[in-house]
């Protein structure tokens, strides 16, 4: 059930330096979200963070050369059915980070080589998106 999608391109690059907050709710009958970085002229995923309810475990991974990579799972999922929730995910030189409601939940190291070839966001499936945020970290 694809109950919302969302999709932006930015395409000076959104690693690294760019912080991602994407402020929602999951359906009522939420079994998964998914929030994708997508590289430019492909459709390749550098990272897939995948917030699984039925399974209370968020996944991440990558889409490369047409074929997933090693699922890294946390089996901390704060998120809950029903429940308003902000993630947050930026990335540095050598990781994605991951906070739920500020608190830092995982870090995903890079798979792709060339971080100005992300380019794209997409959120997927059962998921009620309140506000979609892109903002350069000024920190970096």
């Amino acid at each position: 059930m694809k109950c919302e999608q969302f999709e932006a391109k930015c395409p000076e690059g959104l690693c690294p330096g760019w912080n991602v907050t994407v402020r929602g709710e999951p359906t009522s009958a939420a079994k998964r979200f998914e929030i994708n970085f997508l590289c430019d002229k492909s459709e390749e995923i550098a990272f897939h963070f995948n917030p699984r309810f039925t399974e209370s475990m968020l996944v991440c991974n990558s889409y490369l050369a047409n074929k997933w990579g090693k699922e890294e799972r946390c089996t901390t999922c704060p998120l809950e059915v029903e429940g308003p929730f902000q993630v947050e995910i930026y990335s540095d030189e050598e990781h994605f980070h991951v906070l739920l409601d500020g608190t830092a939940v995982c870090q995903f190291k890079h798979r792709v080589e060339n971080l100005n070839s992300i380019t794209k966001l997409q959120i997927l499936n059962d998921i009620k998106i309140s506000s979609v945020e892109i903002a350069k970290n000024i920190y970096m």
